[in-house]
């Protein structure tokens, strides 16, 4: 009978680890703002959890992988500027690669400009690429898909 006992006691200590596993070392957030009726701004937004960064858009080869945002599957829109992040990375000099690498430390926002070509059926659409890491570990590259509709703005 104690056998038992302990036994379904580690088994709900087990269950209750698992049900208390970390947050993503990072989350994205897409939204689309109309600035007029025809011209807008997609947003996306890292958040990343203390301790951890985000690789940059341009990295050398033999490193990383870098973020990629990529908008193929938007419909209805035509991108008139760069993906423009509201800062640049830092550059670090990478001891586990052994190159200089950049990324963001703390949470950052990356816009892009667009105008409407359909309104009947606008939407920014896509998937973000990305990968974290911290000082002792990395997570492997992730795809973070979205499918936002472009708001009508009158």
């Amino acid at each position: 009978m104690n056998r038992l006992f302990v036994m379904i006691f580690g088994l709900m200590l087990s269950l209750m680890a698992l049900a208390q596993a970390p947050e993503a070392p990072v989350r994205w957030q897409v939204t689309v703002r109309m600035t007029s009726a025809t011209e807008g701004t997609a947003v996306f937004k890292a958040r990343l959890q203390p301790g951890w960064h985000l690789y940059g858009m341009q990295l050398p080869q033999g490193g990383p992988k870098p973020t990629v945002i990529d908008l193929a599957a938007s419909k209805g829109v035509k991108f008139t500027s760069p993906l423009k992040p509201d800062r640049e990375p830092l550059t670090v000099h990478d001891k586990m690669f052994g190159i200089d690498l950049n990324w963001w430390d703390s949470d950052i926002v990356i816009r892009r400009k667009f105008t409407v070509t359909d309104p009947s059926d606008a939407r920014i659409a896509g998937k973000i690429t990305y990968m974290g890491c911290n000082d002792q570990t990395c997570s492997p590259p992730s795809d973070f898909k979205f499918d936002k509709p472009v708001p009508k703005k009158s």
